[in-house]
């Protein structure tokens, strides 16, 4: 039974620390793509391009200082741009395909990405192993 109160301990400790991490920082990618494509009339294409960028690179040290995932940033790198390049594809689908504004597509698929990603994390053995 020690086994099941380390392993439970562990994935709800990091499951938490990772879902702070990512909270803080989905909120300021959705507030950069506000601020790049509404206000600083960025195309939507570039704007959150250069969001997804300053937010990966971000949530990657925060992870690290919080012990979330292991350090191999090239496979955070490479798994990171996998996983964006869908969600990045639907949130241009969403503003140049079906006319939505990008204050409505942003939250709504930040959010999707935020509830799918620790799961693919785990999938790919990049979460930390190690209990606090």
């Amino acid at each position: 039974m020690e086994w099941l109160n380390r392993l439970l301990k562990k994935d709800l400790t990091t499951f938490i620390k990772f879902s702070i991490v990512g909270a803080i920082w989905t909120v300021a990618n959705v507030a950069m793509d506000i601020a790049f494509v509404k206000y600083l009339n960025l195309p939507s294409w570039f704007g959150t391009l250069l969001s997804y960028f300053i937010l990966y690179v971000g949530r990657y040290y925060s992870y690290l200082a919080l012990k979330v995932i292991q350090p191999q940033f090239w496979k955070y790198a490479y798994s990171t741009i996998a996983f964006t390049a869908v969600i990045y594809l639907l949130k241009n689908a969403a503003v140049y395909m079906f006319n939505l504004p990008i204050e409505y597509a942003s939250p709504v698929i930040a959010a999707l990405a935020f509830v799918l990603k620790y799961p693919f994390y785990k999938s790919i053995n990049l979460i930390s192993n190690k209990v606090d």
